[in-house]
């Protein structure tokens, strides 16, 4: 379905505003979609973007034109220990850490780029509060416990926070639960820290149990494309 993601954009956060959730922040999931989306709104103000490919992203990246406004962009996919150190520089914020090894790799990497650059990451631990298996990503409460007091938070690899998924049923009752516990987890073990939580599909229950970061693809863009976007050849 063909959408216009300006307005599509605008609407969701006009009724942010008037939940009265104004500072919630949208990252509009672009991927399958070409860098002329990100143009489009960028040039509209908006500024935060989710991919959740390594390889579809850098491509896409790469193409998109200067603007006034500079993007941040947002890994959205499991942080696999193999793409870890190719992030730093690509991407600004990473959501889906939830390995020790993973994240090791992520932080060597993000070291050797601070070193560079001087530019730090942040990221985000993914916890699986619904204990599905189709899950991808996503550490237990308890896994999370167990590495809590050993999580880097430095210039180079900042943790802001933490990110989860909604049940795939998408009952109403058990996604509040969902969202709500990993509230209260937050609140306990990085009371400032940010919450990564809420889709097109369940966005709204997130804002009211606390969410800080909502992902938000095909209510803004559309249906997606069958695969990965890849930039034509020739």
């Amino acid at each position: 379905m063909r959408m216009d993601p300006v307005r599509a954009l605008a609407s969701i956060r006009e009724e942010l505003d008037r939940r009265g959730h104004n500072r919630v922040r949208i990252v509009v999931v672009t991927k399958t979609h070409g860098p002329e989306l990100i143009e489009t709104l960028l040039k509209a103000g908006h500024r935060e973007f989710g991919e959740n490919r390594f390889t579809e992203a850098r491509a896409k990246f790469a193409l998109v034109h200067a603007q006034a406004i500079q993007p941040i962009y947002h890994h959205l996919g499991p942080l696999q220990s193999g793409f870890a150190r190719n992030l730093p520089g690509l991407f600004h914020v990473v959501h889906g850490v939830s390995s020790a090894s993973a994240l090791e790799s992520l932080l060597k990497a993000a070291r050797r780029h601070f070193e560079a650059t001087g530019e730090g990451m942040q990221y985000l631990m993914q916890l699986n509060l619904t204990a599905e298996s189709s899950k991808l990503g996503g550490m237990s409460e308890e896994q999370f416990l167990q590495c809590r007091e050993s999580l880097p938070s430095e210039e180079a690899l900042t943790w802001r926070g933490f990110m989860t998924m909604g049940p795939t049923d998408q009952d109403a009752k058990r996604t509040s639960e969902v969202f709500r516990r990993l509230r209260q987890i937050r609140d306990e073990h990085l009371p400032d820290g940010e919450l990564s939580m809420g889709m097109s599909g369940d966005w709204q229950l997130a804002v009211e149990e606390g969410a800080t970061i909502v992902r938000i693809g095909t209510a803004i863009t559309g249906t997606r494309a069958g695969g990965p976007w890849m930039p034509e050849s020739g």
